[in-house]
């Protein structure tokens, strides 16, 4: 497919400050929804907390990452909104158009979702380079179950130094326990297929912990 210009996607983030990882993230309440389009233009991504600093896990051990990774959350009273912003040389990006869930053989970003924070059992939400989902959910001592299929939308656009996908989480489509000033954990991934299969984490990872 034709690369995106990425002009056409470009926001200003020169004021953009990343959200810190010592403490929990307030996701901000929007109104206007974007149109998941995979574009990052609509204004809820200027505002949305946006992850940076990622590190790479694999195979290095929590060291600097080959490529930069941007990740933005937001919300609004139906869905989760979801964005990754991918730098990348377009001649390396792995991207196909293949079936739900047969995504892995692609470079991919994703997130696992507890949504109560009981590190037993997460939601499990991979896009590849064109927003193809693979999702499913992991349980603690059972693995990944990708048999799960989740109601959501997603896009994803190869834009000239990358890509970007977008994606719209009904939150009917999880559990959850509603309720004010609620905690989720989180883990926001990133695959990189031609580089030894680089896995980078916006957490670092403690090898010595199962």
């Amino acid at each position: 497919k034709e690369a995106v210009p990425s002009s056409a996607i470009k926001l200003n983030t020169a004021a953009k400050a990343y959200v810190k990882k010592d403490a929990p993230v307030r996701i901000p309440r929007i109104e206007t929804p974007p149109a998941i389009d995979g574009l990052l233009n609509d204004p809820v991504w200027e505002t949305a907390a946006a992850f940076g600093d990622f590190i790479q896990i694999q195979p290095g051990d929590n060291v600097p990452p080959k490529h930069e990774t941007e990740f933005m959350m937001a919300y609004d009273a139906k869905n989760l909104y979801i964005a990754f912003r991918i730098k990348q040389d377009r001649s390396t990006v792995r991207a196909n158009v293949s079936r739900r869930d047969n995504i892995f053989n692609d470079d991919y970003v994703g997130v696992f979702l507890d949504t109560f924070n009981d590190e037993r059992q997460a939601y499990i939400l991979f896009f590849n380079p064109f927003g193809i989902q693979g999702d499913g959910v992991i349980t603690a001592g059972r693995g990944e179950d990708y048999s799960v299929d989740l109601l959501l939308e997603s896009k994803g656009v190869l834009t000239e130094d990358g890509f970007t996908v977008e994606a719209a989480i009904p939150f009917k489509s999880l559990r959850y326990e509603a309720g004010k000033n609620k905690n989720w954990g989180i883990h926001v991934y990133r695959r990189v297929k031609y580089n030894n299969g680089e896995l980078d984490s916006w957490m670092p990872n403690n090898r010595s912990i199962n």
